[in-house]
């Protein structure tokens, strides 16, 4: 089968960048972009997922962009979803099976003494062993080499991300109809999980909302909509490994002024980021404009304003954000979650989040929904 989105040419470069002679995977969204196994948590059957700690999984990519894996040994069905070499497949029945394989490949590949690549939330004791089996070698934490594989997106992960956002907008519109008073966050939630499955997505990578000031990060207590609350949920389906970040609002009654307006300043200052988003322009001028621009509309409540990558995580890594921006510029088929908040007294944040392209001219959007609130 063909790569998802791991591509030969571009590993080797980024570990010709970052002078690596072997990259070690060991995160189940790093395994999956570089085999196609499915490692994550959300996969049809996460059973690698699940038992991963008594049969670890692992992919090494070397200099010139070939790859191996250590996989669980009766995982019989590497062919049907990995295009790695079965030559290159590794099989071990236990945690101490996996670390000798792996010690053994990089013997046999003449690397004790090389530069060697792992991420930096590798579990402790793989990078104990090898640190304990090579001393001489020079292990790194190599996140960014990862990230500079995965930032730019192939025309099928672009597929998958848009195929989730649109479930991810199903589940939300189906929520939104649903929305009346007394009706419980339980019951919503469970519309928007029904909805996800029925439409064919692998399953949901969050599922955040909230009722006037409850607490969007935990749902499900059985609040009820209560008259002028702004209902908001913030949804991201997966499909096919690959994930969405859609938010949108609704209020049964009269919509909050002070919410109303607020969230008409985000509309405009996400839009001026969309505007202003193209290849070569640097994320950290992108944030300084918009802040300026939106002091130029209310200089009143805390807001944030962030654009984070998404594919295999909601939060790839933030181009922009409130803390820091990335020091590299906006590329083509980058595809980021550009999301807008502003604080309002009894509504908690107020704001709107869409995913957009970027194009060789800007951006193109991939979301679809009306972004003002929904009045019933």
């Amino acid at each position: 089968m063909e790569p998802i989105g791991y591509r030969k040419e571009k590993a080797k470069k980024s570990l010709e960048k970052y002078n690596l002679d072997l990259l070690i995977a060991s995160s189940p969204v790093n395994v999956f972009y570089t085999t196609g196994l499915p490692t994550t948590h959300v996969a049809p059957n996460p059973i690698l997922y699940v038992l991963k700690n008594q049969y670890p999984f692992l992919s090494m990519i070397k200099e010139d962009g070939d790859e191996s894996a250590i996989i669980w040994s009766l995982y019989d069905s590497v062919e049907e979803f990995s295009w790695i070499d079965p030559s290159e497949v590794l099989r071990a029945g236990s945690v101490e099976a996996s670390i000798k394989l792996l010690t053994k490949k990089i013997k046999e590949l003449g690397l004790e003494k090389a530069t060697i690549g792992v991420e930096s939330l590798m579990p402790r004791y793989q990078s104990e062993a090898l640190r304990k089996n090579f001393p001489e070698a020079n292990i790194i934490d190599s996140d960014e080499a990862f990230l500079d594989m995965r930032l730019i997106k192939t025309e099928e992960e672009i597929r998958r991300i848009k195929k989730s956002t649109e479930v991810a907008e199903k589940a939300i519109q189906a929520c939104i109809d649903a929305t009346e008073l007394e009706v419980l966050d339980t019951e919503l939630l469970k519309i928007a999980r029904r909805t996800i499955v029925e439409e064919g997505a692998w399953g949901w990578d969050h599922l955040t909302m909230n009722i006037g000031p409850s607490d969007p990060e935990a749902p499900g207590l059985g609040i009820p909509v209560t008259p002028n609350d702004i209902v908001r949920f913030d949804f991201g389906a997966v499909w096919e490994g690959y994930i969405s970040d859609v938010s949108r609002g609704v209020v049964v009654g009269e919509e909050p002024s002070k919410a109303k307006k607020a969230l008409d300043y985000m509309i405009q200052v996400q839009e001026y980021c969309v505007e202003n988003i193209k290849p070569g322009v640097m994320p950290k001028e992108l944030a300084n404009d918009a802040q300026i621009f939106l002091k130029d509309l209310t200089r009143r409540g805390f807001y944030l304003i962030t654009g984070h990558h998404i594919g295999l995580e909601c939060e790839e890594a933030h181009m922009f954000g409130p803390l820091s921006s990335m020091d590299i510029p906006f590329e083509t088929n980058m595809v980021l979650d550009i999301e807008v908040w502003l604080n309002v007294r009894g509504q908690g944040l107020v704001g709107v989040e869409d995913c957009y392209r970027v194009t060789e001219t800007g951006c193109e959007r991939l979301s679809s929904l009306d972004k003002p609130t929904i009045s019933k």
